[in-house]
């Protein structure tokens, strides 16, 4: 997936790719924005599941900040069909192993959750703020040769939806401006694309939207 690679041409000239992932050079953009204090409490937003197609992203902006936190844990197991085994996050200016096994900073917050059986929910929001001719660009990024851009609900203005083969299994991301903050989540899971696949994808990004407005 290459939504990082295409953040480089489309938001800042100072972004390096290295093994299809973003590192931003030292000197990029100042401290994000500080998100408010949550509106779901201690455990997160409600833990009724609900998709974008329920769910009104008009309006909805997202702080370019730590969010995982927050994140319900309900719609965390929801997503992964069970408890998570093991997580992981990384902040702004974290130094993250990258495909092709070396290590470069990144400007970006995020997480990931992997379950036993290897479903893995995850999210992240650029740091960088996103103004909307970058996000039309990052928008008609055509995807991988193995993947399929895909009709779904919207996830901010503007964004993309993608489903893409993994070994055993699916990745189905939704990607998309909120506020001036780009936001992707992700859900792998095994087995193909189909209806329940769509909907827990659906759901999960709604509770990572919860989780990460402003």
């Amino acid at each position: 997936m290459r939504g990082r690679t295409a953040l480089v041409a489309a938001v800042a000239a100072t972004g390096l790719v290295v093994g299809g992932a973003v590192a931003f050079r030292t000197g990029g953009p100042g401290a994000p924005d500080q998100p408010s204090a949550p509106t779901g409490g201690a455990d997160g937003p409600a833990a009724e599941p609900t998709t974008l197609a329920s769910y009104d992203v008009a309006g909805v902006e997202v702080a370019r900040a730590p969010f995982c936190e927050r994140v319900s844990p309900t719609g965390i197991e929801h997503a992964l069909g069970g408890p998570p085994a093991s997580n992981e996050t990384w902040d702004n200016g974290d130094r993250v192993r990258l495909p092709d096994g070396s290590r470069d900073r990144v400007q970006e917050y995020g997480c990931r959750w992997t379950a036993a059986d290897g479903t893995t929910a995850s999210a992240w929001v650029f740091v960088p703020p996103v103004d909307p001719r970058a996000a039309r660009a990052l928008a008609r990024e055509e995807p991988a040769a193995d993947c399929t851009r895909i009709e779904g609900d919207r996830f901010g203005g503007p964004s993309v939806t993608w489903a893409c083969p993994t070994e055993g299994g699916t990745q189905e991301r939704y990607a998309g401006r909120l506020g001036d903050a780009w936001l992707t989540c992700t859900l792998t899971a095994a087995g193909g694309r189909d209806t329940e696949a769509d909907t827990r994808t659906s759901e999960w990004c709604v509770a990572v939207v919860e989780a990460a407005r402003a």
